[in-house]
């Protein structure tokens, strides 16, 4: 048994790594159209995913899960369901303040929004599966925009 180059040993690892683990077909594109959207809007900030958790609900094939989102002093709890092809996301923003969130599918020029109440929360209903943003606009116009990195429904 001879000894194999660096580069062709290199070149094994390459193609089992492919052929096994291939890239995304939609991760070249996502992260073109995330580039260009950061590109265009400098004055958007990213929230910090900092907790993520999972469970199985129901026999239907439904399910849901969990995220938290962290800027500044804005936190950032979403359920996210999905039944079918179909999901809703049910958000508290901490500390409750006035402002809107819009939810922001890739694949999807619909938009949905909704604004948040006293209480901090906010749902929306009907998303389609795949990629989504959620940008928070608050009300106060000295305050930022800002938004959740791409998340996958």
């Amino acid at each position: 048994m001879s000894e194999l180059s660096r580069d062709a040993l290199l070149g094994i690892v390459r193609d089992v790594w492919e052929r096994h683990d291939p890239v995304p077909e939609h991760l070249v594109t996502s992260m073109q159209a995330v580039a260009a959207l950061a590109a265009s809007d400098l004055d958007v900030e990213l929230m910090e995913l900092v907790e993520q958790a999972s469970e199985l609900a129901g026999a239907r094939g439904s399910s849901s899960y969990t995220l938290r989102f962290v800027h500044g002093d804005t936190d950032l709890l979403l359920r996210v369901a999905v039944d079918g092809d179909r999901s809703r996301v049910d958000g508290w923003v901490v500390p409750p303040e006035p402002m809107t969130v819009r939810a922001l599918p890739e694949q999807t020029p619909a938009r949905h929004a909704a604004v948040v109440t006293d209480t901090g929360r906010f749902e929306l209903t009907d998303l389609p599966l795949g990629l989504l943003r959620l940008r928070l606009e608050p009300h106060d116009a000295t305050r930022p925009a800002f938004a959740t990195p791409t998340f996958e429904i």
